[in-house]
């Protein structure tokens, strides 16, 4: 599933990336959401049967585009990736495999690499940190996630659900908009266990509107406020030492990204700004 607004030029290679998986029973819906730089053209032009589009008014919100995507999923699993990033050839295959070999498993998550705008590759095989083994149970996922300050899952483009349980997890919520993934986490991983792939199953492309100072302290903000709701309705209450943790953490992860930020920015590596996926 992917939700799409001006997604060009980085769209063409996701979409080849799609028909490139080596797992060929796919329905690949794009929902586009009303954008103005011919992706809607270029979606309409694909032939492959595979791919069906469905279309979502101007001045649709990204939570709104990203629920409408995931409800027109009718297979047994879905992923949702955003129109910017890439998969790998054997990523769908590699996760439907990790779920139908652990029943009990309700999402398969697993590390991506970070890429430029280029398509560079920045940082590899990022994500999962603090989870240990190959299976671990949701509930544990989740407070790995507060006490890292950090969505140790990753983007979605990491993550394959089953479907049933993804769906009655909707719809996505924006209130907090960088927590727009970790917020639907937080519904579906306590429902099972949560299968962990080490290897990088695709790849997050970051930019100059992505990746910036003030996008730092904004996630700052949110991510206290998600471990703050987190702490209040988790049905084991953090000790006053593990909120403790969870703040160094947060505040920690900050400094890691506005490093991370400026050493790209001298290395000239984040390119020019493109629309910021969160938008639609």
């Amino acid at each position: 599933m992917v939700p799409v607004y001006n997604g060009m030029p980085h769209l063409v290679p996701l979409v080849e990336s799609l028909l490139g998986q080596d797992y060929s029973n796919l329905e690949i819906v794009f929902s586009e959401g009303g954008g103005t730089d011919g992706s809607s053209e270029y979606l309409l032009s694909l032939t492959d049967p595979r791919v069906r589009v469905i279309h979502q008014a101007p001045g649709t919100t990204a939570a709104e585009n990203w629920t409408a995507a995931t409800r027109a999923a009718t297979g047994t699993y879905t992923k949702l990736i955003c129109h910017d990033d890439v998969l790998y050839p054997s990523a769908i295959r590699n996760q439907v495999e990790d779920l139908e070999e652990n029943p009990n498993a309700v999402m398969a998550i697993a590390a991506r690499d970070i890429i430029d705008a280029r398509g560079r590759i920045l940082f590899p095989k990022r994500g999962l940190a603090g989870l240990r083994g190959s299976i671990v149970r949701g509930d544990d996922v989740l407070r790995t996630c507060y006490l890292q300050g950090t969505n140790v899952i990753g983007e979605p483009l990491a993550v394959l659900f089953r479907t049933p349980i993804l769906q009655e997890a909707m719809p996505w919520d924006d209130t907090n908009p960088l927590m727009l993934d970790l917020s639907t986490y937080t519904k579906v991983a306590p429902a099972g266990d949560v299968v962990i792939r080490r290897q990088a199953v695709g790849a997050f492309r970051v930019s100059a509107s992505s990746w910036s100072t003030r996008i730092a302290s904004r996630q700052l903000e949110q991510t206290r406020i998600w471990q703050e709701d987190y702490a209040r309705t988790s049905p084991q209450r953090p000790s006053s030492a593990e909120r403790v943790r969870a703040a160094l953490g947060r505040h920690a992860q900050t400094a890691v990204r506005r490093g991370a930020y400026a050493s790209l920015r001298l290395r000239g590596a984040l390119g020019s700004p493109t629309p910021p996926t969160m938008q639609q």
